[in-house]
């Protein structure tokens, strides 16, 4: 598990959030202005406050993404709430059928935004595909202002398929039964593509450290690089070694790429360079595979752990010549398998289990439900099992293993991989996000600077970083519709144009896995410009005292002090100001 050399983790929430300011332009800056955003695994909490900084262990958002391999549809489920609150098709609607057959959606994949990649395999003369879905947002397909999805609109926890305004159905336009992006219905459904030769089966699938994915070829023995943003295969095939056929995988934050097999070997590929390392025999089956604590876990009958860090002589290790063991205290039958916020090992079937580090048992609670199959860890750190053939998943209490809910899904979910995106949040790519929506007052508001760090103690360490990003709509609910553009730091004359924008502060660790600290940040829109004549950010006295002396003088372009815009320095140009002062009374901040 990797450890962020700062604080503790804070809880996060999956809305827009709220609106930060209205109107003037806005320096954020304290516990309570950061407050107003949204933290996912940053943190301002003491003795670092007044500042934004990575949390020690990631959190991800409160979801859990279930494919239903029985239906072809994948259920999204609020870990908070305990409730199925949206399900969408993975392919064109047919009668239910088994877990190996026909499309039968099973690995997912889920990025630092909440967004999940899932691989429908596709038993049959069919390609394998991958499709991505959005937590929140969409794309307004028709037009109409509105993103049509997917809802729980009753309120019982369970989606009707049968009720077009809980489920949303693709249409084969063409009628060749193949689903193409065209075809889909629901707008938070962003994409499908179809990859490899129609003889491939799609039974790996995880996120590299660059936020593109990893798709294995099962049959075919070989691995694509799909990107996020439409699908597209960047790379590929690239073969395996050693008769490995691709069954699951994880990245680590070097961007080594771990697989698993089912029965053969343990493999190793470095997607820095897209070449595969090693095929390693080892003493279990892998089914499930995860990282944590430095190490990559699997097991069937046994938990294995596998250390790249150690053997052969390799001071700082490495990922092709590690050594296998398995802890004292272990032996469980198991499928699924993850780490958790605090480097413990859960997994289990009819009995869940958890060990820490060293293989000592933890708890052990009984799950009634039948062939589980993934066992993952969820914002809050309680533990969550799928069950194909209870057609459930069913959540354990994080300290104790006491059952804490049962929550009925589709037919046949099989998912146990990253299902809750901790794995990439906490190894494939440790970061954190802090958002935050600022109202411009009016329509077409012109946000014209933002910037950040003027303040002493904000810090990027050797190798880490802080990266914004903006959207803008007229309306707050449109924001979720829109693409980020990223920020430069202070340039000014950014152009976009709407009355709320949502900046996006993505902070990551360096070399050393230490936190870049974000002390400020501000947003500034083009009317306020106009009569900062100092400029630091703020309207005040003093700028009003420096246009009212320059009074007479011809404007330049671009002039702050001509507010009104007509070539010449008048007291005018002070009354336009006075309304738009940051504090009352025009105050200096202090």
């Amino acid at each position: 598990m990797k450890k962020i050399k700062l604080l503790s983790a804070a809880l996060i929430s999956i809305t827009l959030g709220f609106v930060g300011s209205s109107f003037a332009d806005t320096t954020y800056t304290t516990d309570a202005d950061f407050a107003l955003g949204i933290l996912n695994s940053i943190n301002y909490d003491a003795p670092n406050s007044n500042q934004l900084q990575l949390s020690e262990t990631g959190s991800t958002f409160p979801l859990l993404w279930a494919a239903n391999a029985g239906e072809d549809s994948v259920s999204k489920i609020d870990t908070d709430l305990d409730c199925e609150v949206a399900r969408y098709a993975t392919w064109h609607t047919a009668p239910f059928h088994g877990a190996w057959t026909g499309p039968a959606p099973s690995r997912t994949a889920v990025d630092s935004e909440g967004n999940v990649f899932v691989a429908n395999r596709q038993f049959g003369n069919f390609q394998m595909n991958i499709l991505k879905i959005l937590s929140e947002g969409g794309i307004d397909r028709n037009g109409n202002g509105t993103i049509e999805t997917s809802t729980d609109v009753n309120g019982d926890c369970i989606i009707d398929r049968s009720d077009p305004l809980e489920f949303i159905p693709p249409v084969d336009d063409n009628g060749d039964g193949i689903l193409q992006t065209s075809e889909i219905r629901d707008e938070r459904v962003v994409w499908i593509n179809h990859v490899g030769p129609s003889n491939s089966l799609g039974r790996s699938l995880c996120i590299g450290t660059d936020g593109n994915l990893w798709l294995g070829d099962f049959n075919n023995r070989a691995y694509y690089k799909v990107q996020a943003s439409d699908g597209a295969v960047l790379e590929g095939p690239i073969a395996t070694t050693g008769n490995l056929s691709p069954y699951g995988c994880l990245v680590d934050s070097d961007g080594t790429l771990y697989s698993a097999s089912l029965g053969g070997p343990f493999g190793v590929m470095d997607t820095n360079t897209n070449t595969w390392l090693a095929s390693l025999s080892h003493p279990d089956s892998i089914y499930g595979i995860a990282l944590g604590n430095d190490k990559a876990y699997f097991g069937r009958s046994n938990l294995v752990e596998y250390d790249p860090n150690s053997g052969f002589g390799e001071p700082d290790g490495n990922p092709a010549t590690g050594t296998f063991t398995q802890p004292a205290d272990v032996s469980n039958s198991t499928l699924g398998i993850s780490v958790d916020g605090d480097g413990n090992i859960v997994l289990g079937q009819t009995t869940i289990r958890k060990y820490n580090a060293a293989g000592v048992t933890q708890w052990a609670a009984p799950n009634a439900a039948s062939d589980t199959r993934g066992v993952v860890p969820d914002s809050n750190n309680h533990i969550w099992a799928v069950n194909r053939g209870s057609n459930n998943a069913t959540k354990f209490n994080k300290d104790t293993g006491a059952l804490m809910a049962t929550v009925p899904i589709g037919s046949n979910p099989y998912t146990y991989s990253d299902a809750t995106g901790f794995a990439a949040t906490n190894t494939t790519d440790p970061s954190g996000i802090w958002t935050i929506i600022n109202d411009g007052g009016a329509a077409g508001t012109e946000w014209d600077t933002i910037d950040w760090n003027n303040e002493p103690q904000g810090n990027i360490p050797p190798g880490a970083s802080i990266t914004v990003e903006a959207r803008v709509s007229d309306t707050q609910v449109g924001l979720g519709i829109e693409a980020y553009s990223p920020i430069i730091n202070g340039v000014t004359g950014l152009g976009l144009l709407g009355q709320f924008i949502q900046v996006r502060a993505t902070l990551r660790p360096g070399v050393d896995d230490e936190s870049p600290v974000l002390s400020d940040l501000s947003i500034r829109n083009a009317v306020n410009q106009i009569c900062d004549v100092e400029p630091d950010g703020d309207i005040d006295r003093v700028d009003l005292r420096t246009i009212s002396l320059a009074r007479g003088q011809v404007a330049q372009p671009g002039d702050p002090r001509d507010a009104n815009g007509d070539g010449i320095i008048t007291p005018s140009d002070v009354k336009v100001c006075i309304p738009l002062c940051t504090l009352r009374r025009c105050a200096i901040p202090n």
